[in-house]
């Protein structure tokens, strides 16, 4: 009984700790670990990079297997991450999504540029009310960043006009707009091309105009203030002269909440590395960053990603060892548990041994007075005895001096019997 209890345990403890095991590195001991990952139009260099990553992933855990897939806009893959069908997802700050999912990395911060004649009357925000702007083509008229900026300084969307980079000189020299803006990246891009244009119509580069970006961050979160750099859109001359004070929205790689913390830290950790082999000959890459680990922020990171840019992150032996650790503790105090039952079921239980020597010395005073028809069923329950100690004594529950003892009292009662049937 106590090695089958034993053995019971041993069988309990190995299923927890594969269990658990399972549960905490389920991308270590699968036979094969599929992430999928979407993102918006990425072009060449993006291409180049997610290549890069692959070969980082594939060199580091052969059985994992990235899956790629581009889509339309920042905005359908933001909505397939909610949908469920990705792990992980390029999404702008000012989405639902990145709220709801685990930051991994800013890939790229795309400010609102705001831009005038250098001759003109136009030196804030508040000159333009009441007149016509022009958005240059790749930003959207309802674009989110857009409509807050204009509804933070109470500009009219009826004064929007959609205008391309290479016209939009001519429109600010022919003051059919006063100003124009553009949500994009610094560098190359509708902003540095815009900046050519009007050079070109007003033979000097444009003033660039610098919003309230702290009040603007702070009143909505989801965007952050941003200081553009002198020389971002041309080196030489530089264009702008001076940092530009601005705000801007981020692009993030979200992962969704249930990515384990494990996966999403070495997901971290390629990814960067990656980005350190291709910084220098790719300069958009550069622009991959970590994100603000504040955890008041109302845009979490997710909790892996976190690990590993705060230096917390633990290498799978360490967490292995910890995962054992905590195992066989549980499985001690589960043991001595178990001890404890079978010791306390074992004292208060009937002592069959007892019971049954009672039942012999019983059996022996009624085949003194027993009528001869009572006789058999008297023997057949002595066989019944009998299997029973030699089973007992087969297990060694019983000592062979007890199986002596009760041997003695088996043969008394069997001569007893006997000689009341001769009689």
């Amino acid at each position: 009984m106590a090695k089958r209890f034993v053995v019971a345990g041993l069988l309990v403890f190995a299923a927890s700790a594969a269990a658990a095991a399972w549960f905490w590195f389920p991308w270590a001991l699968s036979p094969g670990y599929t992430i999928r990952i979407t993102t918006g139009p990425i072009g060449s260099d993006g291409q180049v990079f997610i290549a890069a990553f692959k070969r980082e992933l594939t060199e580091e855990h052969p059985r994992a297997r990235l899956v790629w897939e581009e889509v339309a806009s920042l905005e359908e893959s933001a909505l397939a991450l909610q949908g469920g069908k990705f792990d992980l997802a390029a999404a702008r700050s000012d989405h639902p999504a990145v709220a709801n999912g685990g930051t991994i990395v800013v890939l790229r911060r795309m400010p609102i540029v705001i831009m005038a004649p250098a001759k003109s009357s136009v030196a804030s925000m508040k000159n333009l009310v009441g007149k016509k702007i022009a958005v240059l083509e790749g930003t959207a008229e309802d674009d989110p960043l857009l409509r807050t900026v204009m509804e933070f300084y109470g500009l009219e969307p009826g004064n929007i006009v959609k205008t391309s980079p290479a016209e939009i000189g001519a429109a600010l020299h022919d003051k059919r707009v006063f100003a124009a803006l553009a949500i994009s990246p610094v560098g190359p891009g509708p902003v540095a091309e815009a900046v050519k244009s009007i050079v070109k119509a007003t033979k000097k580069p444009p003033k660039f105009i610098d919003l309230e970006a702290k009040a603007i961050a702070d009143q909505y979160p989801v965007y952050e203030a941003m200081e553009i750099p002198r020389g971002a859109f041309v080196a030489a001359p530089a264009i702008p002269g001076e940092e530009v004070t601005t705000v801007a929205v981020t692009v993030r790689l979200v992962a969704k909440k249930s990515m384990f913390k494990d996966v999403a830290g070495e997901m971290t950790r390629l990814l960067m590395m990656t980005r350190a082999k291709l910084a220098a000959t790719m300069p958009l890459v550069g622009q991959i960053e970590a994100p603000d680990t504040d955890k008041k922020g109302v845009l979490p990171v997710h909790p892996g990603a976190a690990a590993y840019f705060d230096g917390s992150q633990v290498s799978f032996f360490e967490q292995a060892m910890d995962m054992l650790f905590n195992i066989s503790i549980i499985g001690g105090l589960f043991g001595s548990v178990a001890y404890w039952i079978r010791s306390n079921w074992r004292r208060h239980r009937p002592n069959e041994t007892r019971q049954h020597l009672a039942r012999l010395s019983a059996i022996l005073h009624e085949v003194r007075t027993a009528a001869p028809d009572q006789l058999d069923s008297i023997e057949e329950e002595l066989d019944t005895l009998a299997e029973w100690m030699l089973d007992r004594f087969a297990q060694e529950q019983i000592t062979a001096e007890r199986v002596n003892a009760i041997s003695a009292m088996l043969s008394q009662i069997r001569l007893l019997i006997e000689r009341r049937r001769k009689a």
